[in-house]
This record gives structure tokens, sequence and C-alpha cells, in this order.
């Protein structure tokens, strides 16, 4: 059976999961919500955490 080699999941970046998982890809993030998952995430390296990447870009 085929396994893709990458996975996508995405979630709401105003949930709840947002704030606890890293390898996720975000939906609807806006500059506020971008700063606060910044502050929730700012200990994890931005390579290995995409919602911490996702959430420096987005910001102002």
């Amino acid at each position: 059976m085929f396994e893709p080699a990458v996975t996508h999941m995405f979630v709401h970046a105003d949930g709840v999961l947002a704030e606890s998982l890293c390898q996720v890809e975000l939906l609807g993030l806006t500059a506020r919500r971008a700063e606060q998952l910044r502050l929730l995430h700012r200990g994890h390296e931005p390579d290995a955490c995409a919602v911490l990447a996702a959430s420096i870009l987005a910001a102002p």
C-alpha cells in the first residue's frame, strides 16, 4: 500500500489544537491570533514547529 511522504493536517487557528500541536497548517490565521500563537510556541524552533513559523510570517 502506498504511504504519502508528507501529510498535512489543517486546524482552525483560533482553536485549542493550534495551541498544543506544532505540525499543523493553520486556517483563518489573523495578525492578533498569530501574536498569541507566537508567544505560546516561542520555545520551539521555527524549522520544527509549523505553527511558530506561520505565526512569525503572519505577525505585523
